[in-house]
């Protein structure tokens, strides 16, 4: 094979080099969207207000529905960088690369193959549904980064014990990023030990210390809230945005095949290698050779495919925590087909698309997908004059658009919040406008005008853009600012 591309050095730094450059090329203007990751972002961005590192905050309100590292993590970029949409993916983007380098470090680790494991890397690459996650600020990212370590650490730990205190810290970190979806390690490892019948293993004291490192640190969060908040906090956390959003309410016929309906339209290429690939792999780690390695990777993707199945509310990205063990069988599968040349040739496939995927990211405008497509974009062009315009405890009037929807990102784009009660009646709009003329409002363009063309003398617009109006009352219309120079606006980009 080419000497050159085979390189396990140049390998690993052409790998992490790519990402960054893919994780984190064209992130200055391009904004981050409403809900998730806006949502995720205000709460990291109020860590840094109040100096509160275990009672999250959004909105000034206690949250209990994530655990706090990754917002933790944010609110460190924020504190280097300043508070700007390129700081909350910058996180997320690091951990994606972590990933990707974990996934060749463990794809060496078990084949002893460069081949395999720049091919591993590549299949987590592509297709860009990974690529457009790392490029978000949501926790999906490091979540998947900590089970990815949590494993790698394990494999490790079979000649070196000590790295099952590494697993433990890994699965805490995972735990501490996603709650109970962070207990896959310890599940899978424990059901892997099971299998293989390594009773032995099961009570080694460094397996058993990584184990309670995991639980403590894991749930440190849990236990300090529930300490402060009592049941309230256990129904929140553990009842209403954990049981109910993943198990409650009427399911649709075949709701559990919601995660294989997805893979049949987005796992392309890689989608038939890979099935081939768990099926020889169950089959080596079940019967023929007892393959250890083989049953641990098979357990990691299938577990984890199958209990998630079990939600109702499933969305792909929550499998990004399989992905790197997906990654390794479809590459390792694809080895064993291809001879020395192919693979050879194959190499320099591989590297050459990711060397067009990072320039299309970095020196080509064109707009795909979620994270290279502007974000937010007329909430950030408003948010300069709402901020002069609306008091730090005045709060902006909704109407006729959604309840969360600019809400969020007008939150962490101007620091005003938005009511989440919307107004869709126009005599009660005037009704408001009449009882307190000085507040303002922010609606859509088209209903706006529609508002303005049936009450031409009672509304007063600020500004607007192409998709949101922001206006007042006639009456505060001698009031409204537009000069800047005497405040400085906390303007994000």
């Amino acid at each position: 094979m080419n000497s050159i591309l085979n390189n396990k050095r140049l390998q690993i730094l052409f790998l992490i080099f790519s990402s960054l450059l893919i994780f984190l090329g064209r992130q200055l203007d391009t904004g981050i969207t409403n809900f998730d990751d806006a949502y995720y972002a205000q709460k990291a961005k109020e860590i840094l207000d109040t100096g509160s590192y275990w009672i999250i905050n959004h909105a000034g309100t206690p949250a209990f529905d994530n655990p706090p590292l990754p917002f933790w993590l944010t609110a460190l970029a924020f504190s280097i960088f300043g508070v700007s949409s390129y700081s909350a993916i910058f996180s997320s983007a690091l951990f994606a690369t972590g990933i990707v380098l974990i996934t060749y470090k463990l794809s060496l680790l078990l084949y002893k193959d460069n081949w395999i494991a720049f091919a591993s890397a590549f299949v987590l690459l592509f297709p860009g549904m990974f690529v457009d996650s790392s490029r978000r600020g949501m926790v999906d990212i490091p979540v998947a980064f900590f089970v990815a370590l949590a494993f790698y650490a394990f494999f490790k730990a079979r000649e070196i014990k000590p790295w099952y205190l590494v697993f433990g810290l890994a699965t805490a970190g995972a735990i501490l990023s996603k709650g109970v979806l962070g207990l896959f390690p310890l599940t899978i490892v424990g059901a892997f030990l099971i299998s293989s019948k390594q009773w032995r293993e099961i009570i080694n004291p460094w397996f058993l210390s990584g184990c309670m490192i995991a639980l403590f640190f894991g749930f440190s969060w849990h236990i300090i809230n529930w300490q402060h908040y009592g049941q309230g906090f256990i129904n929140v956390h553990f009842g209403s945005l954990i049981i109910n959003r993943s198990f409650g309410g009427v399911k649709e016929p075949f709701y559990f095949l919601g995660y294989a309906k997805d893979f049949l339209r987005n796992y392309w290429p890689w989608l038939p290698f890979t099935l081939v690939g768990l099926a020889q792999f169950g089959k080596h780690g079940f019967f023929n050779e007892k393959d250890r390695t083989a049953l641990l990777l098979f357990l990691w993707a299938v577990l984890t495919f199958l209990v998630m199945s079990t939600s109702k509310n499933q969305t792909l990205r929550y499998l990004f925590l399989m992905f790197p063990a997906l990654a390794i069988i479809t590459a390792k599968t694809i080895s064993n087909w291809l001879g020395p040349g192919k693979k050879d040739h194959a190499l320099g496939i591989m590297a050459g698309v990711i060397a067009v995927t990072i320039l299309f990211v970095n020196a080509t405008p064109f707009q795909v997908k979620v994270t290279l497509a502007q974000s937010s974009k007329e909430v950030r062009e408003l948010a300069a004059v709402i901020n002069l315009n609306t008091p730090k405890n005045q709060t902006i009037g909704n109407y006729a658009l959604t309840p969360s929807n600019p809400r969020l990102a007008m939150l962490f784009y101007t620091n005003r919040v938005m009511e989440s009660s919307v107004i869709r009646d126009p005599e009660k709009l005037m009704m408001s406008l009449s009882s307190s003329p000085e507040k303002t409002w922010l609606s859509s363009i088209v209903e706006y005008r529609k508002l303005a063309s049936q009450h031409p003398e009672k509304v007063y617009l600020i500004q607007a853009n192409s998709k949101y109006a922001f206006f007042t009352s006639m009456k505060h219309r001698d009031h409204v600012r537009y000069d800047f120079s005497a405040m400085q606006l906390p303007l994000i980009k």
